[in-house]
């Protein structure tokens, strides 16, 4: 038996903003988008990619602070450029294994890292 991924989830406190930060910083497209259960799952990445606002359904942690994921992408500069237009934070990091990585913050404090998939 092999164990995978199936849904990452992050907390927003708006459901529309963060729908519309998200589609353009990682080109994801929502699929659903349910304003009275506060939860929007976005189409375009390899597992399910969910927002909730919390204690509305989708649990209860708050917003902000490390996302304790991290997503993968395969061509880091590109993406880098369309989360930059947006996020002031964002920026590319070599790291101590030689790795890439971009790291960014969402409206809510959300921070997010995406690692260079080679």
């Amino acid at each position: 038996m092999t164990l995978a991924l199936d849904l990452v989830k992050i907390p927003v406190s708006d459901l529309a903003s963060s729908v519309t930060f998200y589609e353009a910083a990682l080109g994801l497209k929502a699929g659903f988008v349910s304003q009275e259960y506060g939860w929007a799952q976005l189409d375009g990445a390899s597992m399910a990619f969910a927002l909730y606002v919390p204690g509305r359904g989708g649990g209860s942690r708050s917003p902000g602070g490390s996302v304790d994921f991290h997503l993968s992408h395969d061509r880091i500069d590109d993406l880098y450029g369309a989360v930059a237009k947006i996020a002031s934070d964002a920026g590319l990091h070599t790291n101590a294994d030689g790795s890439r990585s971009l790291e960014f913050s969402d409206p809510d404090g959300n921070v997010l890292k995406v690692m260079e998939r080679g």
